[in-house]
């Protein structure tokens, strides 16, 4: 990964204004921890819940692990998703000011994480079987609750991440459980989960980089 930080300029009337960039990783820094990840946490979080089910004979959709969704539903999970989209850049923008952002070479392993395998992943088992499992035993409010809490101590004991990461994991765990009971499908938690972290992880880095937000340098203007 880069450590120094490049820059470019941008003409502003009559002063050019020397603009940051952040420095781009490639795809071998997102490889070096996601092939230990990947066969470790997240085959356990997929595995588990198979097992499970199998073992247990137990009615996927009884777990959410169903689509059953009519266009109106989609409709309303666009709107939670836009709602998630900006109170994730809001995040990196605030409490977790991006360091650097996905090379091309990065995209190739990190979009299929981010958009696709961690979401799944994460949703089968904190709003699949944990949350409509627990349900049974405590009640839809009080899953939601004790599974929010739970996926977000999940993010937020990671070393890479800020303490922070824990409350918005606890509050993004809220809502993708209230999705899930709401429509009694983790389908909608999916696409939800999906958006926070192609924000987080993917998109907050460039936005913020193009908008020019906290990224110049105050003492680089020359005349020009």
């Amino acid at each position: 990964m880069h450590s120094s930080m490049e820059s470019g300029y941008l003409s502003r009337g009559k002063v050019k204004v020397k603009e940051a960039r952040l420095p781009r990783y490639t795809w071998r820094d997102s490889w070096r921890w996601m092939r230990w990840d990947i066969p470790t946490r997240i085959a356990f979080l997929v595995g588990a819940p198979i097992i499970w089910i199998v073992i247990a004979d137990v009615d996927p959709a009884a777990v959410g692990v169903r689509l059953g969704l009519t266009p109106a539903d989609w409709v309303l999970v666009a709107f939670w998703s836009a709602s998630v989209a900006l109170v994730s850049l809001t995040y990196r923008r605030w409490l977790w000011p991006a360091r650097s952002v996905p090379g091309r070479s990065a995209l190739l392993v990190d979009l299929p994480f981010y958009l696709v395998i961690n979401p799944v992943a994460e949703e089968l088992f904190f709003r699949g079987v944990f949350l409509f499992g627990l349900a049974n035993w405590v009640g839809m409010p009080w899953s939601v609750a004790i599974s929010s809490i739970v996926f977000g101590f999940h993010h937020g004991l990671d070393r890479r991440f800020p303490f922070s990461f824990l409350v918005l994991g606890t509050l993004g765990g809220a809502v993708f459980g209230i999705s899930a009971a709401h429509f009694g499908s983790i389908a909608p938690a999916i696409v939800l989960h999906s958006v926070a972290d192609a924000v987080i992880f993917l998109a907050a880095g460039p936005c913020l980089e193009r908008l020019g937000v906290g990224l110049q340098d105050p003492g680089s203007a020359v005349s020009g």
